[in-house]
């Protein structure tokens, strides 16, 4: 087992730096996620943890010591890629066991890790086929099972089900989840899908530009974001304007308890989900709105509702609401989000929904 820890990490690419002072810790047996969009620099974290890049700043910890310097073998933090990467040469079992080979482990002991690892990957059977005869998702399972056989102090997972299809891919997360439970290796994945890291992972650390904007357990990122940045990247987008006034949020919607927020007269900004405004149709539904668009979606419908100046988008289970119907609505105290006057933003006044 092994703990990870990066210190004040940053990473250049020529003169443009493109990590900028991150500091995150994985816990020994813990997964954690980088979650992000494209060109956050997720993978560069990852490749500079692996060795495979020189960070222009700060230290890189495995087990409490540096790795600064040291060459990727000799690390105990293995990689697996987007691509498997596979030897087309080589049946299933010799993919596995090259690692064992390159380690110089002995024959009868590298047989007998190959084959408690197959079964753990779910591959029993399929030792002796080549690559070519596999599936997608085979392949993949193949290489994380070269990764696991080594017994590496950190497993580096560099978006390993982004090429496999929406069902395999689901499959594949739950077999994530049971291998690194059983297992218990500390594991940092990278990734851009929302539902694979809140899914699958024990933290999630959304890294924006370059940066990590906030780390916690999945429901705190997603119910509970530390600004405008982080609610928008889980789906946030009712934001609307107003005052603290003696312990309350005022605003256009009305007046909502916010005991914890000390900015008494400043203007902040409040969110809260499509999910969580509830649709009624008594006085218990307060603010009082007119649906602008409808989108059946399944399980749920998606309003857009001008309530006055402000706009808002509901997903509500109601399926009868049709453009130009009034409609009522509740937000429901508990579910509001007020972010802290030092996150403010000059264009998070009022929320305008895309039609």
């Amino acid at each position: 087992m092994g703990v990870l820890t990066l210190s004040d990490l940053a990473v250049a690419y020529g003169e443009e730096t493109v990590i900028h002072g991150l500091n995150l810790e994985v816990a020994e047996g813990e997964l954690v996620s980088l979650l992000g969009p494209s060109g956050a620099g997720k993978t560069t974290i990852l490749k500079a943890v692996a060795g495979l890049l020189t960070p222009a700043r700060g230290d890189i910890r495995i087990d409490g010591r540096s790795v600064r310097g040291r060459p990727p073998e000799k690390r105990s933090a293995v990689m697996v890629f987007q691509n498997p990467l596979l030897f087309p040469f080589m049946d299933v079992a010799q993919n596995i066991g090259f690692g064992l080979r390159m380690q110089g482990v002995a024959p009868d002991e590298a047989r007998g890790r190959i084959r408690d690892i197959l079964e753990l990957t779910r591959l029993t059977g399929l030792e002796g086929r080549r690559v070519n005869e596999i599936s997608g998702g085979q392949q993949q399972r193949v290489a994380l099972a070269r990764a696991l056989v080594l017994r590496p102090s950190i497993l580096l997972l560099d978006e390993p089900l982004s090429n496999l299809d929406a069902n395999l891919r689901q499959q594949m997360r739950e077999l994530l989840q049971d291998i690194q439970s059983e297992t218990r290796v500390t594991t940092l994945l990278v990734t851009h899908d929302q539902s694979e890291a809140l899914m699958i992972s024990h933290r999630i650390g959304l890294l924006l530009s370059g940066r990590l904007r906030q780390v916690g357990a999945p429901k705190d990122l997603f119910q509970r974001p530390v600004d405008r940045g982080v609610a928008e990247f889980f789906g946030g987008c009712n934001f609307f304007g107003g005052r603290i006034r003696m312990g309350a949020f005022s605003c256009e919607l009305g007046s909502f308890p916010a005991p914890d927020i000390s900015a008494n007269g400043q203007r902040l900004t409040a969110t809260i989900r499509p999910e969580d405004i509830l649709v009624g149709a008594d006085s218990e539904y307060p603010i009082a709105g007119r649906v602008r668009k409808a989108s059946f979606e399944g399980a749920a419908t998606r309003l857009w509702v001008d309530c006055g100046a402000v706009s808002l988008v509901v997903l509500t289970p109601c399926s009868d609401l049709a453009p130009g119907q009034p409609v009522r609505l509740r937000l429901p105290a508990e579910k509001i989000r007020i972010f802290p006057p030092e996150k403010e933003s000059a264009s998070a006044d009022v929320n305008q929904p895309s039609p």
